[in-house]
């Protein structure tokens, strides 16, 4: 087992600060931009987000494929984030600069929103993969890799504060969303910078590393066949897909809810959203805690119930009630918290999992699958958030009527509480409890020490 120093463990976190400026814009901007700025309809806006969320969902496998397969002396991860981040940042600062020639809410708009943002993804598939991957590659300890996730997450939520206040602010400062961009990718890019600089990868096990990679249509097949026999990944998978799909449809829209509901201007969109973060920054530690305390399950089983009650009184507060609403929110994102600790420290322990069981170390694979699917569900949950708009009547601009504000909070709210309890019911299986993981990390040492053909539990 290896213990990592503070050094490590903050610059691993920072990677995730650059990261989550980007996510976070892509969760509450880029809609809200792209039928605001862009003048596209609430319905074209969710069709372009999910054709750019299906491609890149099918990036990110192959980004584990690729990643996996990499061999060089800083290690298989690192050159990606070092060598990505600049084509990162100018794919971002491209999604918020339109040409001046194109109309807003024509086709060639359109066309431009949606492959903007399919460059963007791609370029971010090739520093998220390999970045996320270096969870398990940095230690095999699960409570190790759950304090990692902690301060992971502080510094993801961290980014996703600067970013919910820098970008709107910005903006309204300079006129246009172009220069602010310009100013988040320069800040992603130091950050990544520093976190290569800082980490060092585990070489892989002694005979992962001696053996050839097989062929890809052989190491594709047994991936696979591996991933239907994971009992635990299956389970986080089939949670994630609840809660994202779900949950997704309330978030996505939160800049909507504030400036068209709260009736919020870009002051205090950035205030609001900076809350919301915060309060993700204070529950981290909280759910860290739970989870080595008793377990990653139980996190993600009373963040869940903390996100039931606040959308629940989502769904019944009135429209316009600024501070009840606000209290919801940030209850919704206190609780979410936990879902975000328990999801990215169980993954590296279902790498091991099927380490154990199926002698596979799939790390970015396992990634790779994971984001294909998360992503899935959040472009899923931004078309049918823009059918939800469109469904209660919303038109982008115009002072919307009070039966589409009180039919919004209804769907946004209860929608949620549905997938939640379904992700609950998921996790409620999830048998990789820490004592678990060491017993198989002591039966993987022993395994490595032992002689071909003298392996035994």
């Amino acid at each position: 087992m290896r213990t990592l120093g503070l050094k490590a463990r903050i610059g691993y976190a920072v990677g995730d600060f650059g990261l989550n400026l980007y996510w976070q814009s892509l969760l509450l901007f880029i809609l809200f931009f792209q039928m605001d700025a862009l003048g596209l309809s609430a319905v074209d806006a969710g069709i372009s987000y999910l054709i750019a969320s299906i491609w890149d969902a099918c990036m990110d496998p192959l980004m584990g494929i690729l990643s996996d397969r990499t061999r060089t002396r800083m290690g298989r991860y690192r050159p990606y984030i070092l060598f990505g981040t600049v084509p990162l940042a100018l794919s971002f600062w491209l999604c918020f600069s339109p040409p001046d020639f194109l109309l807003p809410g024509s086709l060639g708009m359109l066309v431009f929103a949606t492959l903007t943002h399919m460059v963007l993804r791609s370029c971010y598939a090739v520093v998220a993969i390999p970045y996320s991957s270096l969870t398990a590659a940095l230690t095999r300890d699960s409570d190790e890799r759950a304090s990692l996730t902690g301060w992971r997450m502080l510094l993801a939520f961290a980014g996703s504060t600067s970013v919910s206040a820098m970008l709107p602010l910005l903006a309204g400062w300079f006129g246009s969303y172009s220069p602010a961009a310009a100013c988040v990718g320069v800040l992603a890019v130091l950050a990544h910078l520093a976190c290569v600089a800082a980490v060092r990868e585990l070489p892989p096990p002694a005979r992962d590393s001696a053996a050839p990679p097989p062929g890809l249509r052989a190491d594709l097949g047994g991936f696979l066949r591996g991933v239907l026999r994971n009992g635990p990944l299956l389970r986080l998978l089939a949670a994630t897909v609840a809660l994202h799909l779900s949950l997704g449809i309330l978030m996505r829209n939160i800049p909507y809810l504030l400036k068209y509901d709260l009736g919020g201007d870009a002051s205090l969109v950035a205030q609001t959203l900076t809350w919301f973060s915060a309060a993700g920054i204070l529950a981290v530690p909280v759910w860290v805690w739970v989870a080595r305390r008793w377990s990653k399950a139980i996190a993600w089983q009373a963040g869940s119930a903390m996100v039931v009650v606040g959308g629940i009184a989502f769904a019944f507060t009135p429209a316009g009630a600024f501070w009840p609403t606000l209290a919801c929110l940030t209850l919704i994102s206190f609780g979410h918290a936990a879902h975000a600790v328990a999801m990215w420290s169980m993954l590296p322990d279902a790498v091991d999992y099927a380490h154990w069981r199926h002698r596979r170390r799939d790390e970015a694979k396992v990634y790779g699958l994971a984001s294909l699917i998360f992503k899935l569900a959040l472009g899923g949950s931004a078309f049918l958030g823009g059918l939800v708009l469109d469904g209660v009547g919303y038109v982008p601009g115009a002072t919307q009527a009070a039966a589409t504000l009180t039919g919004f909070r209804l769907l946004a709210g209860l929608v949620p509480v549905l997938g939640v309890g379904l992700s609950v019911l998921a996790i409620a299986g999830y048998a990789l409890t820490a004592e678990r993981h060491g017993r198989i990390q002591q039966f993987l040492g022993r395994r490595v020490a032992a002689p071909a053909g003298r392996e035994g539990p």
